[in-house]
């Protein structure tokens, strides 16, 4: 883009916020006062995590932006501690059979949703049954695939009465899980509960506070599209007391020049899309944060049409990931692997523990593909890559574009929307393609589950995130459904680490980074979590004079 339309636009994105920051109040008593206070006695906190996301319900989103609203106006039978660990949430007392495979949760009494209606273990099974119904057809059903017979529900193979999610009564909820699972408490997180009744009555249910009914520490009040989603203080969430903040206003800045520029106005408290201009103005002050995070980044590789593993490794081989950090300005960390940091093995970091299995070295690239019968790539097609259009995304293709042609393999950068990426991503028209998990627990499956195979009775073990069907993808799979049933802790983790090595051999994917996670929050602002999945929580915030 040129210089005189990026100033443009930047003019433009700065007069909608500035826009936006005023119109957002809900009259007199909650205007900004800009330091994050509220007129009267409320006390709201002003918070920008980047664009809208592409889908704003919790059946049809897959993003992690949609996340961050999601855990703070619902909240499952286990939360997100203060101290960033799951503990019970809905639920106030849960028990395990001798193999780990049936929980059973009591939920508290008198629990309600956001409207004031009764909040039973019976909505947690109506709303499973919506969202993992053949039907329904929701973006994501991966959580549920810990619960028995769920993946043949989601596939219309069987009726619901054969799923392990039953509830007892309306107090207590009894999940029989597929196989072994000692870290269930974290997945737990995830089970949210749904007004189904409304949802099913309203197609637009997620367009209107008054339908959009929740059952957490905050509930929605407004919803202004491409703008802003207003939150107030939930009263029927059951810990209610101790929710010190009473309004979060998220509003939506795709540009994090913009961003930048209202944090610094004092527009807004808590800022969540980090340029490099904001990280070199804040890296060294206490308003910066910067945590690992179990995610990791990484391009999938159409191995349909790259099918020599000895091209993929060069591909992996020739990325100075160091070099590439620099370039973005970023605090993330070279990948070496798939399981990031964050992930731990007993007390330590599971990566330190399982080693570097892949870095930078472009004399072997070159070798690679030599071997390959490619020297210099000559004869080799020029490959697409799709990545989104955002500058960041941009300029990390342009500089793996460059590092790739030191080696003599060249691509052909086509960007998206990011409201249409991922519907090119589930075609074949592309070579190398940009993508990236955050995990939801402290578990090397939450990232490895991702190239296991659909289902056991896939005839070709077509893996779930790439196109990767082959002698190397089968041993992959039979190593990690292993996992699933090891109850022997340390034989689990060695499993884990042989399959991470099949699969980093035949480098379907290419590691990039493993994310650190960076925010900047207002001295006045105590209390803003954010935890090692990279959501950021607002029940614990608190604003201080």
């Amino acid at each position: 883009m040129k210089r005189t339309k990026k100033v443009l636009a930047l003019l433009l994105s700065l007069c909608l916020a500035a826009t936006m920051m005023a119109g957002c109040g809900g009259g007199d008593d909650s205007a900004d006062n800009g330091d994050g206070s509220s007129g009267g006695d409320k006390k709201r906190i002003t918070y920008a995590n980047g664009a809208q996301p592409e889908a704003m319900d919790p059946v049809s989103s897959v993003y992690a932006k949609y996340s961050i609203l999601k855990y703070n106006i619902y909240c499952g039978l286990a939360r997100i501690s203060e101290d960033g660990v799951a503990e019970l949430g809905y639920a106030d007392d849960y028990t395990v059979n001798d193999d780990m495979t049936v929980w059973t949760f009591h939920i508290r009494e008198g629990s309600k949703f956001s409207d004031g209606s009764d909040l039973t273990a019976h909505d947690w099974v109506e709303t499973m049954k919506y969202h993992c119904a053949p039907e329904t057809a929701a973006r994501s059903t991966t959580m549920e695939e810990y619960v028995l017979n769920m993946t043949e529900y989601v596939a219309g193979e069987c009726e619901w009465e054969d799923v392990g999610f039953k509830a007892l009564d309306d107090n207590t909820l009894e999940i029989t899980l597929a196989f072994p699972c000692t870290y269930f408490l974290d997945v737990a997180c995830t089970y949210v509960p749904y007004k189904v009744d409304v949802i099913k009555e309203n197609p637009n249910w997620a367009k209107n506070p008054e339908t959009y009914i929740t059952n957490g520490p905050f509930r929605i009040v407004e919803l202004n599209d491409q703008v802003n989603v207003l939150l107030e203080k939930n009263p029927y969430y059951y810990d209610a007391e101790n929710v010190a903040i009473d309004e979060v206003n998220f509003v939506f800045l795709d540009d994090p020049a913009v961003e930048l520029a209202a944090y610094k106005n004092n527009e807004i408290q808590v800022s969540d899309n980090l340029s490099a201009e904001s990280i070199k103005t804040y890296r060294d002050t206490d308003e910066m944060t910067a945590a690992e995070r179990i995610g990791v980044n990484y391009l999938t590789v159409n191995t349909n049409r790259i099918s020599d593993n000895r091209i993929r490794k060069a591909l992996a081989y020739s990325i100075n990931k160091d070099a590439l950090i620099q370039i973005l300005g970023s605090t993330n960390l070279p990948a070496t692997g798939l399981v990031p940091y964050g992930i731990h093995w007993g007390d330590e970091q599971w990566r330190d523990k399982a080693g570097d299995l892949v870095t930078y070295d472009i004399e072997l690239a070159k070798q690679l593909l030599a071997d390959a019968g490619y020297p210099g790539g000559e004869g080799l097609p020029t490959y697409k890559y799709v990545t989104q259009n955002d500058e960041e995304s941009v300029n990390k293709a342009q500089a793996l574009q460059s590092m790739w042609k030191e080696v003599g393999i060249n691509t052909e950068i086509v960007t998206f929307e990011p409201s249409t990426y991922w519907d090119v991503f589930d075609t074949e028209d592309w070579d190398i393609a940009a993508d990236g998990w955050t995990g939801d627990y402290d578990d090397p499956n939450t990232n490895l589950f991702l190239w296991e195979a659909y289902r056991e009775q896939d005839p070709d073990g077509t893996l779930k995130d790439a196109r990767w069907v082959n002698e190397a993808a089968a041993e992959y799979d039979r190593l990690m459904k292993e996992t699933y049933t090891e109850l022997d802790y340390e034989t689990r983790m060695n499993l884990f680490v042989e399959a991470e090595k099949v699969l980093v051999d035949d480098m379907p994917i290419l590691p990039v980074f493993f994310y650190t996670d960076t925010m900047l929050v207002k001295p006045e602002v105590t209390g803003v979590l954010k935890c090692y999945i990279g959501h950021v929580f607002f029940q614990y915030a608190d604003i201080v004079e």
